[in-house]
């Protein structure tokens, strides 16, 4: 289901030139439909010069009563984020979809645990959120946090995090590289990839002895680190990752079923519900959409899940999966925004979130 809600913004706070943070106030009435999981998303929706546009954030606070904080990096071409760090004020009101996403962590008060958090960039943003919560939840529990930037002055959150470690001065690690910054260690100095992560190893971290790992930043520093950490030891169902916002995927499609005429049964909201795709490239979500189905969405590229259905009858096949795990995919999961049908039946239920 959409479920979208008209916040407040209470208030705008910069983080560099390019970034800033944005809070919405949550009225009681809505906290509990706001509740999260640390290293979940808001989508947010806009019309900027007559079309309608969404994307996804990272919740980048801790839980507070009554307010929600989400960090918006402005990006070249980018129309919303530039919006946002722009023309967002204090007072507008928004309309913001209820936190989605599987990345994240929900920590155990019981639990002593060794996190692992690498980041670059704006994809340290869930990582402030996991971080904090997890640190002010488990009290026996320690986090290691690697974060990559161009320099000082362009990394987010340098304050916070200088704040977090005056808090938690033998529970918190923070490792900061810099790939245009001259510092005093050549071990500080370059990018976060397979190489600086072995060199790490070799003089700093037992990388083998962190129960998760959490992993954000540009895809191939992503699956460098990952591929990393499990040559170093740890096993890969402890690595979790997410992926940036990627431009919607053109998706190609694989059958000699030809999907341009063909009709696809939505279920949502327990009602069916025929939609005709018309082209082998249009995917099942864009032809929905263009019907009039109000379905939930926000990237198109793969990466949120926010488009998520079950496959009931027939087969689809995906373009793009970053979000999906293995165990989502075997209960017949998919994402409306990657999908092509490869048979004449196919039945998807948007009714079917079961899994998380």
């Amino acid at each position: 289901m959409t479920t979208f809600h008209s916040l407040t913004v209470a208030k705008v706070e910069p983080e560099t030139r390019e970034a800033v943070t944005i809070t919405f106030a949550v009225p009681q009435t809505l906290q509990t439909a706001y509740a999260f999981r640390p290293g979940q998303h808001l989508t947010l929706k806009a019309k900027l010069a007559g079309e309608e546009l969404r994307r996804c954030y990272s919740i980048c606070r801790r839980a507070v009563p009554g307010e929600i904080s989400v960090a918006v990096k402005a990006i070249e071409g980018g129309r919303f984020s530039r919006y946002a760090r722009d023309e967002i004020k204090a007072g507008m009101t928004l309309e913001v979809m209820i936190p989605q996403g599987n990345f994240g962590y929900q920590p155990q008060p019981e639990r002593s645990g060794h996190y692992l958090a690498i980041a670059a960039g704006s994809g340290i943003t869930p990582m402030l959120a996991i971080v904090e919560t997890t640190l002010q939840a488990e009290p026996d529990s320690a986090f290691t946090v690697i974060y990559g930037n161009r320099s000082s002055q362009s990394m987010m959150f340098r304050q916070q995090l200088a704040d977090l470690k005056d808090t938690y001065p033998t529970r918190l690690q923070l490792l900061s590289i810099f790939s245009q910054e001259t510092l005093d260690s050549a071990l500080l100095h370059g990018r976060i990839d397979g190489e600086k992560l072995h060199a790490l190893s070799r003089s700093l971290l037992n990388f083998s002895q962190f129960d998760e790992a959490f992993i954000c930043g540009p895809a191939a520093m992503m699956d460098d680190a990952e591929t990393a950490l499990v040559a170093l030891g740890m096993p890969q169902h402890a690595i979790h990752l997410e992926r940036f916002n990627t431009p919607g995927s053109t998706v190609r499609h694989a059958s000699s079923v030809q999907a341009d005429g063909q009709t696809v049964t939505l279920r949502q909201d327990g009602r069916d519900r025929a939609i005709v795709l018309s082209a082998d490239d249009e995917s099942i979500l864009d032809a929905a959409l263009r019907q009039g189905a109000d379905l939930p969405y926000a990237c198109k590229g793969g990466v949120c899940a926010t488009c998520k259905c079950k496959v009931l009858r027939g087969e689809v096949s995906m373009a793009t999966n970053y979000s999906l795990e293995p165990d989502e995919l075997a209960a017949g999961y998919v994402l409306s925004c990657q999908s092509l049908p490869l048979t004449a039946d196919v039945i998807v239920d948007f009714d079917a979130k079961g899994m998380a």
